[in-house]
């Protein structure tokens, strides 16, 4: 009998026969007798339409594992900070450092002067420390003469021969004008004429000078303790084994290192030096010395403001403030936001100025701007747009950025292990500090 059973099984008399009785029971219908397996069409062929119709979870979609991370920019000023070379260890939150700035080379009249034929007498400038006893100086656009003090011969020199008790220098001519008798006395020099300052000079048998004295000027920064930390437990590391979209501690890490610089970009632009006690839940809310380190925007020792329709000659003078007088590198680079690219980008350039090929620096993309001998790397930082300053750009000579810092830590942690939680943490500490030396080497760029 179990073999006859066998047999019907595997042909069409066992579906025949139970459809027979079905239908003396008045059961009727394919779809009736198989709600619970299925359903069963004759004369249509499968299609992927009908399968989504009837079974939705048949037919798999294709599944990207990959998780796409949307970076809206890859922090440039931490990048440049990190790769362009120049760091040093710190070994204490609080650094110190001294600077001491080349003088300048010129002053201007404070008082005007009136010629009256004097081969000898006392100027004032306004700022008459700059100058030594023994230097020569030059007054600009005031007329010099031959020694026939008749026939005009560049500027007015004169030589400072002493200080009186106020600490005035007192001149001598050394290319005067003819009054009276004499053929070198002192000219009318106006106010406000710049005077440019020059060498120490010696007579034949002369050995010594007044000594020069220069005193660096102390400055503080500090470097801040930047902290971020991930966690899974044991159940997700469990379960996402075998998930459809490939995020595990790899992914997880990655975007939290990446959302630690992005974060961090305000902070190194816009910090202000603060040390602070501060208690929270994390130090066991006692009160501890808490680091804040200053913003490079707030160290940058010039300004330039840039009108919204800018020319190739507000550009010719952008560059010229920026390069200019501050004895610092001849390229640089200007961190923009978007409304300055924007501008940058309108402005007609000439054969004084002019674009050069697009490359990268610190590996970053960038555009440039060539004027003469000096060279602008332009990189679009939209940190500016995240601290709603896009009309701003900050212009860096990395020779003078010094990046102060301990040495990246990456800490796991055990939370069963210590009785808190069934999971596992990674911490990251990045402790730094920015200096941007020689202040005017530096510029802040603003649209207007």
């Amino acid at each position: 009998m179990k073999k006859i059973f066998e047999k019907m099984r595997n042909s069409g008399l066992f579906l025949f026969a139970i459809m027979f009785f079905c239908s003396l029971f008045g059961i009727t219908g394919v779809d009736a007798m198989c709600a619970d397996s299925g359903t069963v069409t004759y004369g249509e062929a499968l299609s992927l339409e009908m399968a989504n119709e009837q079974s939705p979870d048949i037919v798999r979609a294709t599944i990207e594992r990959e998780v796409v991370v949307i970076k809206p920019h890859l922090a440039p000023l931490y990048t440049i900070a990190a790769n362009h070379g120049r760091t040093k260890k710190g070994t204490n939150p609080l650094i110190e450092y001294h600077e001491i700035e080349a003088q300048g080379l010129t002053t201007t009249l404070a008082t005007a002067y009136v010629g009256s034929g004097a081969v000898q007498d006392v100027v004032d400038l306004t700022d008459n420390k700059l100058i030594a006893i023994n230097q020569t100086l030059f007054f600009k656009n005031i007329d010099g003469y031959k020694e026939d003090g008749a026939t005009v011969d560049g500027w007015f020199q004169a030589y400072v021969k002493d200080k009186d008790n106020t600490g005035k220098p007192i001149i001598v001519p050394v290319n005067g004008v003819q009054s009276g008798a004499s053929d070198n006395t002192i000219p009318s020099i106006a106010a406000g004429t710049i005077v440019v300052r020059g060498a120490r000079t010696g007579s034949e048998k002369q050995s010594r000078t007044a000594p020069l004295t220069a005193t660096p000027t102390k400055k503080i920064q500090y470097m801040q303790k930047m902290i971020l930390e991930t966690e899974e437990t044991t159940f997700f590391r469990i379960s996402s084994t075998g998930a459809d979209a490939k995020w595990d501690k790899t992914e997880l890490t990655d975007y939290a290192i990446f959302e630690h610089k992005m974060t961090a970009e305000a902070d190194m632009l816009l910090g202000k030096k603060r040390k602070l006690k501060i208690a929270n839940k994390f130090n066991g809310d006692k009160e501890e010395d808490t680091y804040f380190q200053e913003g490079i925007w707030w160290q940058a020792g010039k300004d330039f403001s840039l009108p919204r329709n800018a020319t190739s000659a507000d550009l010719i003078s952008m560059m010229k403030t920026i390069f200019v007088g501050n004895k610092s590198s001849n390229t640089k680079t200007l961190l923009a936001g978007a409304d300055v690219i924007e501008t940058l980008n309108k402005i007609e350039y000439n054969q004084v100025i002019f674009p050069g090929k697009p490359g990268q620096v610190f590996g970053l993309d960038v555009q440039k701007i060539i004027y003469g001998q000096y060279t602008l790397f332009v990189c679009a930082e939209p940190a500016f747009e995240d601290v709603d300053m896009a009309d701003c750009a900050l212009v860096i000579d990395d020779t003078y950025l010094i990046k102060y810092k301990h040495e990246w830590r990456s800490i796991p942690l055990d939370n069963l292990k210590l009785g808190q939680s069934d999971s596992k943490s990674q911490v990251y500490i990045d402790t730094f500090g920015l200096v941007l030396q020689n202040e005017y080497a530096h510029a802040r760029i603003q649209l207007i």
